[in-house]
């Protein structure tokens, strides 16, 4: 994503001022943009850029604009494909990095970039982050948030979809299902 052309289009006096005829403030505006953006470019982006999104999404669930009970749905699907799919991505990182750490001693040189290379690429604080912790404490407080509004948003969720976030967050939820 380029994230210039997003801050010159938010920073373009033309633009802003378009949103505001419309009746829409420049900020909720952007946010919920950003939200189909990152919506749209999940299935394209590597692993780490898709947990990345995922966290991004779960803070999105935090803000007080209603107009996010109207993304609930895509939003959580998000989230919920990125933790699912997080173990099959795991596994496929595993059987590539076995395979450069077999590298013959004489090769020297390789292994040690390797090394060097996951190492970087573990501490890196996003590695650290639990986007099943995030995703549920962001949902705690949109449900404490948008009241009733949330609880019809999340009872309005596919049986399946629904099914696989309490699969994925590891909880059950106390809703009356319609």
């Amino acid at each position: 994503m380029n994230t210039n052309s997003l801050a010159q289009l938010a920073s373009d006096p033309s633009t802003s001022q378009l949103l505001q005829t419309a009746s829409i403030p420049v900020q909720e505006n952007i946010l919920l943009c950003l939200v189909d953006i990152w919506v749209d470019k999940v299935d394209n982006v590597s692993s780490i850029q898709k947990k990345t999104i995922g966290l991004a999404l779960s803070i999105i669930l935090t803000s007080r604009l209603p107009q996010v009970l109207d993304k609930l749905d895509q939003i959580l699907s998000v989230c919920t494909s990125v933790i699912l799919g997080r173990n099959d991505d795991l596994t496929e990182e595993e059987s590539s990095g076995d395979m450069s750490s077999s590298t013959s001693p004489d090769e020297g040189t390789i292994p040690s970039k390797e090394f060097r290379k996951r190492q970087i690429k573990f501490s890196d604080r996003i590695n650290q982050l639990s986007l099943e912790d995030s995703v549920r404490e962001n949902l705690q407080k949109c449900a404490s948030i948008h009241g009733e509004s949330f609880d019809a948003a999340m009872s309005s969720m596919h049986p399946s979809a629904f099914a696989q976030l309490e699969q994925a967050l590891k909880i059950t939820f106390n809703l009356s299902r319609r």
